[in-house]
């Protein structure tokens, strides 16, 4: 189709056209001979009233005339146009309005075939605007022009963009409703907190663990349950602030605490805490331990007007770990006894052996070699004695070890299991930088770690490496000193793996207690450091790797 917009003289039968405006205009110079519905000197009576009505309008008008729908439009419905306007004048509906035809397409076929008006509001009409598909939406009619035969030559669309307030009051009514729903929420939530926190005060009643609450900057104590009562002696305690009703509380810092939970709203947890109680004056304290909470009570304007206090006392269980971990050291001791009277029983055999040579030598010179060789291995016994006296010294403040240090020690003491088992011994230092540390405690780890890798190379000789190295633990960038203990044993199993440093685990039945790696464990934190374990279980490469890591810092 030719859409052709041109400039020329207007004739007498333009002036049919009573319009002003610049769509008047140029709907008067159009080529419309090259259209379907032809010259305006050939426009039926009822095309030039409709389009001068329509051009006389001040609402957004658009004239699809005969059965190609060719537009006509005013003014104001221009700017509904955009980018299109004014090349969608005289074009064809069907293949113009390809944007909105899926839409409304089926409503003008049904008015040009039915004569029945079609009226929508707030419709969503996606059009074209700009190159660009946008959801619009409009308010607009669709109305027959029938012709003085009574049949539809035209369709008359008033229509009114909407898109603006449409999509206000559609989000308005949004958040609207997602204001009301978060308000039933609200709602719902603080019933459902005061039924909770009811059924709540009556469930602490009844349970095992300590809850009392305490009331206001003072800390009243306004609510005990039985294991509260028995945990302070069944004393006179309810109405009374904390540092009144135990003075030992206050001593001990625990009213301290109290006070920062109610200054800053935050929890405070306190695991294994010591608590020392005083039944009666005069009396030693009671030593209790106890896992605890103060968690601040917060009201429903979220002011805290309290706090409650939820905890366990975990005495007993504090008590049988240090009996438990008593018995581990002396089991170590025990295991270090043994080692020791390994290594001494084979020199102080050649001693005696010399000895009695050198009484049964023919010459002073033969007696001289003998004494000197009985020499030798009485150094050798000293050493060990002297390394196994690093191992058992307590010391009151930390000192400074290098790596090379620890490992002579710990490889001397087991020095009679390594040969016995055809062990190669691997030492890799490259670390001289000293260490401050508990140097016994790290060497009763050590050791540790060394006779376990000897245990899993029972079965055929092997090759243990020792090896230090500065390195930096980069989950917090601390640097310090890793220490490697690698075997070529059996290797762990994965499952078993997840387990090992739990109390009381041991894959050695009778022969171990569990506690080897728990206790060596509990030694790297005191220290700050970490303690890593990897292994593998493949033909001819299995192995497992323990990293000791310390910081020079802690």
């Amino acid at each position: 189709m030719q859409n052709i917009f041109q400039l020329q003289e207007p004739e007498n039968h333009v002036g049919r056209l009573i319009g002003m405006g610049e769509m008047a205009d140029r709907i008067r110079v159009f080529n419309w001979e090259a259209t379907p519905i032809g010259a305006i000197s050939g426009w039926s009576d009822t095309l030039i009233v409709t389009a001068n009505m329509m051009l006389s309008a001040r609402h957004p008008i658009l004239l699809l005339w005969g059965p190609e729908l060719v537009l006509l439009y005013n003014d104001a419905f221009s700017p509904i146009l955009t980018d299109r306007h004014p090349k969608a004048l005289g074009d064809f509906g069907r293949q113009f309005w390809t944007d909105v035809w899926p839409v409304v397409g089926q409503q003008l076929e049904s008015v040009l075939l039915h004569g029945q008006t079609v009226a929508n509001e707030n419709a969503l009409v996606p059009i074209l605007r700009n190159g660009t598909l946008e959801d619009a939406y409009f308010n607009y009619s669709y109305s027959p022009v029938f012709d003085l035969d009574g049949r539809v030559a035209g369709i008359v669309t008033i229509c009114q963009d909407v898109t603006a307030t449409t999509l206000a009051d559609r989000q308005r009514a949004a958040a609207e409703e997602a204001l009301r729903l978060r308000q039933e929420e609200l709602d719902k939530t603080v019933r459902a907190l005061r039924a909770e926190r009811t059924r709540l005060l009556h469930i602490v009643q009844q349970a095992p663990a300590f809850f009392a609450l305490l009331e206001g900057p003072d800390h009243v104590i306004s609510m005990v349950n039985p294991p509260y009562m028995k945990l302070v002696g069944n004393r006179e305690i309810l109405g009374k602030p904390v540092a009144e009703a135990l003075p030992e509380a206050l001593a001990q810092g625990y009213v301290g605490l109290l006070d920062k939970v109610i200054s800053t709203g935050e929890p405070f947890v306190g695991q294994g805490a010591r608590f020392d109680i005083i039944w009666a004056p005069g009396q030693p304290p009671d030593e209790r331990y106890v896992d605890f909470v103060y968690q601040p009570l917060r009201e429903e304007d979220n002011t805290i007007s309290g706090i409650i206090v939820l905890g366990v006392d975990v005495t007993e269980n504090k008590r049988s770990q240090k009996a438990l971990i008593q018995n581990e050291k002396l089991a170590s001791v025990g295991r270090l006894t043994a080692s020791i009277a390994h290594e001494i029983n084979n020199p102080l055999a050649a001693v005696t052996n010399l000895l009695f040579l050198a009484g049964a030598a023919g010459s002073m010179t033969e007696v001289r070699d003998f004494l000197e060789r009985a020499d030798i291995e009485l150094r050798r016994i000293s050493a060990i004695t002297n390394q196994t006296l690093s191992f058992s010294k307590t010391m009151v403040n930390p000192k400074k070890v290098t790596a090379s240090e620890l490992i002579g020690s710990v490889i001397g003491v087991h020095q009679s299991r390594l040969m016995n088992g055809r062990i190669t011994v691997e030492r890799r230092i490259r670390s001289h930088q000293p260490i401050s540390c508990f140097d016994g405690e790290i060497r009763q780890v050590l050791s540790n770690l060394v006779a376990n890798a000897i245990d899993s190379m029972q079965s055929a000789a092997g090759r243990l490496v020792l090896r230090s190295r500065n390195s930096t633990n980069w989950s917090d960038r601390r640097k310090g000193l890793s220490l490697t203990v690698a075997d070529t044993g059996a290797g762990i199993h994965p499952a078993i793996r997840k387990k090992i440093f739990e109390p009381f685990f041991s894959t050695k039945g009778q022969g171990g207690t569990g506690l080897g790696l728990s206790v060596s464990l509990e030694i790297v934190a005191r220290h700050k450091g970490t303690l890593k374990v990897r292994s593998r279980q493949v033909p001819n490469r299995s192995g497992t790797v323990f990293t000791l890591f310390l910081p020079f810092e802690s």
